[in-house]
């Protein structure tokens, strides 16, 4: 008999978690939980557990908290690929610099160092 009641508390754990969805959190709110308080920031993406008029139970973190309905979103979009990271045009003002750096000890390298070694002459041989 306790076998029987072990699965259908199974079985409705099962179907509970498979109701659950993902949400994200629209603008920043304030999670209420057991005694504690979390705060969301917008774009925070919660579990919502369930829905009442105005608030709905989520779940963030592992704690089970509830949040006003109105600071809920639509559905967790995923998130999009990475842009690959390009190195031959830096958006940062250190990027350009390590750039401009680059730059400037190639020219060095070949206006300078090479000419020298020319004239010295003091390559080894191949």
């Amino acid at each position: 008999m306790a076998h029987k009641v072990l699965r259908i508390l199974a079985l409705l754990l099962a179907a509970g978690t498979c109701l659950a969805e993902d949400a994200v959190v629209a603008k920043g709110t304030v999670m209420k939980a057991d005694r504690s308080l979390v705060s969301l920031k917008a774009g925070t993406v919660v579990e919502v557990l369930g829905r009442t008029d105005k608030t709905a139970s989520v779940l963030y973190k592992g704690q089970t908290g509830t949040v006003p309905l109105a600071s809920l979103g639509g559905a967790a979009a995923k998130p999009a690929a990475p842009k690959p990271v390009i190195a031959d045009q830096p958006q940062s003002f250190y990027g350009n610099a390590v750039k401009k750096a680059e730059v400037n000890a190639a020219k060095h390298d070949d206006s300078l160092v090479k000419p020298a070694n020319e004239v010295m002459d003091d390559t080894p041989p191949k």
